[in-house]
């Protein structure tokens, strides 16, 4: 049952990064299939974001009133459903309503597929159970721009969205088969089934001390349901924290970046598509092999340093390709530079926020707000994708990249110190410890 939970991890990530990664390859053909303008094309971008902004903000109480794994199988089936209308659309609405159904697929799997493997998982696996969402995710971008460079020649963008039915069906057959959540089963007052669950993916002996220790915590107050607990004492501090953190992480730019590098890399000197296409696979295939990295050193080093790091670093290469494009013009050493900028940024950002961001809002937040406060938090990272995607040409328009890029910098700089400061190192322990740790300010 761990592996398949791990399985699920896999191919949730993977929906979500091929959502990203098709899109640069498809809209090019889109363009002139559907005889879509420049605004269209935009939204068309955002809607998938806006479309994921939405849904994890229902996503948390939707996996509270009916549970993580009813949600996660939704997921899957939602998003199956936005890739067919989607690849079926006539012109402009169809594609943006099917790009709007796959974003709100999306955007429950983000929510629900972390939400349900930190509360199911083992704590001395949690980390890099849950961190194989984000390799993945990175797999499913390179996956994405590789297709997209397949079909270059037929222009066949409606089979570039197809494709994507493959890993939608196999995450919502393996779905099936999976656990309850222990956590969410406790909850409801089903301690048993709680029991139960635990076993098929825990040793006796941690299932038996696991059990003990949900079952001894109580809601004294009765009010684990309502939103206002966000803001209550002890548990404000582990939201604002989450929440700051998923805000953060898209200011990053990395959604952006990622869906307009081709055009990043054009537009600095490397003209011509094949080149610009190449520069663009060969950022996912960076993006994916230092996930792997990280996969591997999460709960060796800890999360906190790893967000240092990361964080460091992509202020650094950030800084780097503002300085080349405010000191240098449109040319080969432009684009190759900021080709290496873009890889060194995505280097840092893969070992550090990309690999850590999932774990740190689902760990830190006490159980009674984590599915609610995990909605929150994603529906913050989504918005500010959604929206730093629509106003990014604009802000290029005004101030260059230089201007773009130096932006970015400031908001990941922040980033590191969120990192150095608030953060606490939530490595190899049990959700019940951490909890004790921000529950301490309202208790102690």
């Amino acid at each position: 049952m761990a592996w398949l939970a791990i399985a699920i991890a896999a191919l949730g990530g993977m929906l979500y990064g091929y959502d990203i990664g098709i899109i640069a390859g498809a809209l090019v053909f889109m363009k002139s299939a559907l005889s879509l303008s420049g605004s269209e094309m935009s939204l068309i971008v955002a809607a998938v974001l806006g479309g994921g902004s939405l849904a994890t903000l229902i996503g948390g109480p939707i996996a509270d009133a009916i549970g993580r794994k009813a949600t996660l199988l939704i997921s899957g089936v939602v998003f199956a459903i936005g890739v067919i209308v989607t690849a079926m659309a006539a012109g402009y609405v169809g594609a943006l309503g099917g790009r709007l159904i796959q974003g709100i697929g999306v955007g429950l799997v983000t929510i629900v597929v972390p939400l349900y493997l930190v509360e199911v998982m083992p704590p001395a696996i949690r980390g890099r159970s849950v961190t194989l969402f984000q390799l993945f995710l990175t797999f499913g971008i390179l996956a994405g721009y590789l297709v997209g460079y397949f079909f270059n020649g037929t222009g066949d963008w409606r089979a570039m969205f197809i494709t994507a039915l493959v890993p939608a069906v196999a995450f919502v057959l393996l779905g099936l088969v999976l656990p309850k959540s222990p956590r969410w089963l406790i909850k409801k007052g089903r301690p048993d089934e709680a029991r139960a669950a635990l076993a098929r993916t825990h040793s006796a002996e941690e299932t038996e001390s696991t059990f003990n220790e949900l079952a001894a915590q109580t809601d004294d107050d009765g009010v684990s349901a309502r939103w206002s607990l966000l803001l209550a004492p002890g548990y404000r501090r582990a939201f604002f924290l989450a929440l700051g953190i998923g805000l953060l992480n898209q200011l990053t730019g990395i959604n952006t970046l990622l869906q307009f590098n081709t055009v990043i890399l054009d537009q600095s000197g490397l003209s011509g598509g094949a080149t610009a296409v190449l520069g663009s696979v060969t950022v996912g295939l960076t993006n994916f092999v230092v996930t792997i990295i990280g996969l591997v050193l999460i709960d060796r080093v800890g999360r906190r340093p790893l967000l240092v790091l990361g964080t460091a670093g992509a202020t650094v290469a950030l800084a780097f390709m503002a300085l080349i494009h405010l000191f240098t013009v449109p040319s080969l050493f432009q684009g190759y530079a900021t080709l290496a900028g873009l890889i060194g940024f995505v280097i840092f950002f893969a070992i550090g926020p990309g690999i850590v961001v999932w774990l740190a809002i689902s760990e830190v937040l006490p159980l009674a707000i984590r599915a609610k406060g995990m909605a929150v938090a994603l529906f913050a990272n989504s918005l500010m994708s959604a929206i730093l995607a629509a106003v990014f040409m604009d802000i290029v328009s005004v101030a260059g990249y230089a201007g773009a890029f130096g932006l970015l910098a400031v908001a990941v700089f922040i980033y590191m110190l969120v990192a150095i400061f608030p953060l606490p190192e939530t490595k190899g322990r049990k959700l019940e410890e951490i909890e004790t740790h921000f529950l301490g300010e309202a208790h102690g």
